[in-house]
């Protein structure tokens, strides 16, 4: 998928997260809906802090250079980009830890902001697809992407999470 497009699809989940942000009350985003689970408001740091920290990281140096330009996606990596478009409609646990786990965000305007922040630097990252896009980077699940597959999987993540968002929607406190 050419980066404009993966850009153009990321602005609609993006919408929608927006959009459920609006709400959201203060109170639900702190809000467990299961004891292990976190809250909407750490959904929406791991979303943003994954974009930002990781993803879009990735998709710099992929295109900083050619290391890894001959290694590939494994099965998992080709089946999610090649035929689902996405993630495997699974639920990933991952042991809490203080690296993992993301923190409790102060507010919603704390939250807003950031994500206005990861709508500009994905906008900002086009750029970089005017240069070279060569280099590739290991992904824990899908082993080698190129800058291309490392900047559509923020859409793919965010809509992932998408199914764990109505999940706790229907469970949070009215």
């Amino acid at each position: 998928m050419k980066p404009i497009k993966s850009y153009t699809a990321f602005l609609s989940v993006f919408a929608t997260w927006q959009d459920a942000l609006y709400t959201y009350t203060e109170s639900q985003l702190k809000e467990k809906t299961s004891p292990e689970g976190w809250t909407l408001g750490q959904v929406y740091n791991h979303l943003i802090n994954s974009a930002l920290f990781f993803h879009l990281k990735q998709v710099e140096l992929c295109c900083a250079g050619n290391e890894n330009q001959h290694a590939r996606k494994n099965f998992k990596g080709f089946l999610s980009f090649h035929f689902l478009n996405g993630f495997p409609p699974i639920k990933i646990k991952v042991p809490p830890s203080e690296t993992y786990t993301p923190m409790q965000p102060e507010s919603k305007q704390e939250i807003q902001e950031k994500m206005n922040l990861v709508k500009e630097k994905m906008a900002a990252t086009l750029v970089l697809f005017e240069t070279n896009k060569k280099g590739k980077t290991a992904h824990p699940a899908f082993a080698f992407l190129n800058a291309e597959a490392w900047y559509k999987i923020i859409e793919m993540h965010w809509r992932h999470h998408l199914r764990q968002k109505e999940s706790m929607d229907g469970l949070l406190t009215k």
